[in-house]
């Protein structure tokens, strides 16, 4: 499993760093993509709970989020950026709703808003509209997806590596019985040094070591939320993986679940700090 897992690393990890590299409208097309095809996952284990719940819709209004964090920047200064935002998720909540109503059923109705909202805020707004924002945030826009992407998978890979090597205390949660208390310290440890590692080289003179540490360390911990958040959702359904889609690492929900809650708090944190602007 492990050398399936680094093989596809291998392959797949030289793309992704060249489109994170280019930027513009062929990285909002890689994460558009990646959104449209964790949500058909997500909504594929939804339906164990819900058979009412369709893909197409809920899809693609996930995948307008990546849209909007694209091309808002570019309206007139008279359309307020977070009016839109407000609107549009205002909009999502009618539809969710109003599907529900119209089709005359009450029996299960609620369960399956519920899971249409989880689905489309988690995939579409804090993993799709956030990275959208990381990369378009100026000079420093790259540097900080990189930042991203090798702190919370750096951390995963120590949690994943450090725990089958010395793990032997469990982490006492049902939602994943084989994490360990050991894999759970090494991957907070490697994840935090990485992130430090990398904000020091990637962004000297633009954010003080100080702050770069405290964000290496709560990537790592959001990381392994995300990654615990997914892992309910699978248990929960019963299976394994998300998908297939990836070799060695399931679907693109199980390979992209570190970063859902990282994103949005690397971005906010950022916008509080008044390090972007």
């Amino acid at each position: 499993m492990f050398w399936r897992r680094a093989l596809s690393i291998v392959v797949l990890l030289p793309l992704v760093l060249l489109i994170v590299y280019q930027g513009g409208w062929v990285y909002l097309l890689l994460i558009s993509v990646v959104v449209l095809l964790m949500q058909v996952e997500y909504c594929r284990l939804a339906q164990h709970f819900s058979e009412k719940l369709n893909v197409v819709i809920p899809t693609l209004l996930t995948v307008a989020f990546c849209l909007l964090a694209y091309f808002l920047p570019a309206l007139p200064k008279t359309l307020s950026v977070s009016t839109v935002m407000f609107s549009y998720i205002t909009f999502v909540l009618i539809y969710v709703f109003a599907e529900s109503i119209f089709r005359g059923q009450v029996a299960g109705e609620l369960v399956t808003v519920t899971l249409k909202l989880t689905g489309i805020l988690t995939i579409g707004w804090t993993f799709g509209y956030h990275l959208i924002l990381l990369r378009n945030s100026g000079q420093i826009g790259m540097s900080l997806c990189f930042l991203l992407a090798g702190t919370v998978w750096c951390g995963d890979t120590g949690a994943y590596l450090i725990g089958r090597a010395v793990g032997k205390h469990k982490l006492g949660t049902p939602v994943s019985p084989r994490k360990t208390v050991e894999g759970t310290i090494g991957g907070l440890v490697v994840g935090t040094l990485v992130g430090f590692l990398l904000g020091a080289f990637l962004l000297k003179d633009t954010i003080p070591l100080g702050h770069i540490a405290l964000i290496g360390f709560l990537l790592t911990v959001m990381g392994q939320l995300g990654d615990l958040s997914e892992s309910l959702m699978k248990r929960t359904a019963g299976v394994k993986d998300s998908g297939d889609v990836i070799p060695g690492h399931g679907g693109l929900l199980d390979r992209c679940d570190s970063l859902i809650f990282s994103a949005p708090v690397l971005y906010y944190y950022l916008k509080l700090t008044g390090h972007l602007a």
